[in-house]
């Protein structure tokens, strides 16, 4: 093999070395993103599994709400206004709330949330009365009231008082309900709520910035 020869066939040899050393290089970073893809995934994943595990309700029914342990049930705290009332109707309502305070034992919970302002009703009332009228000024004047309660509901909300009672199976839910309605009836009364709005509740509370 003369000179010419051997530089050729070196020169040959280091682009072989340097192309194996790419193709390394390009495997290495390949595998990389696929390990970073397969670690995402996984944790995605975990989060999911770990969601689902801290949430205790399993399944929500008329009168109960089925927990992982136990089940519960939500009735709405009937609020008062304590600034409209003198000393001794305040006093009274204070020793009456005091007295469920020492009396009921069991495990409860108290929240409050904010719901958009309900003017169903009004609603109703003013689309009865458009109905039942021809007068042009009269029409002008119902449509007002609509926009004005659909402003109420898009921009107001009203505070909403609840308590959560615990219980280990229903017929002791059932019991403790009625000693928590009893014992609070001369304070704030608690009523029973539709399966509709628990719903809302529950989702309002693991969803605290979404509006209904």
């Amino acid at each position: 093999m003369n000179q010419e020869d051997k530089v050729t066939y070196g020169e040959s040899n280091n682009k072989q070395t340097k192309r194996r050393q790419w193709a390394t290089k390009i495997k290495r970073i390949f595998k990389m993103k696929q390990d970073d893809k397969t670690t995402s995934g996984k944790n995605k994943v975990k989060m999911l599994r770990q969601t689902l595990e801290i949430l205790p309700f399993v399944q929500i029914h008329n009168d109960h709400i089925l927990l992982k342990n136990g089940v519960m049930d939500i009735l709405q705290i009937q609020t008062k206004n304590i600034h409209a009332l003198n000393d001794t109707d305040l006093n009274v309502l204070l020793m009456n709330r005091t007295r469920f305070l020492r009396s009921y034992f069991r495990s409860y919970k108290e929240i409050i949330l904010n719901f958009p302002a309900n003017t169903e009703a009004q609603r109703t009332y003013w689309l009865k009365k458009r109905e039942q009228t021809t007068s042009p000024i009269r029409l002008e004047y119902i449509d007002q009231k609509l926009l004005e309660f659909d402003f109420l509901e898009r921009e107001r909300s009203n505070r909403e008082f609840f308590i959560f009672v615990y219980a280990d199976d229903k017929q002791e839910l059932t019991d403790r309900k009625n000693d928590a309605m009893q014992g609070m009836q001369q304070a704030f009364p608690l009523t029973e709520l539709t399966r509709t709005k628990k719903e809302q509740i529950l989702f309002l509370l693991n969803n605290q910035n979404t509006k209904l």
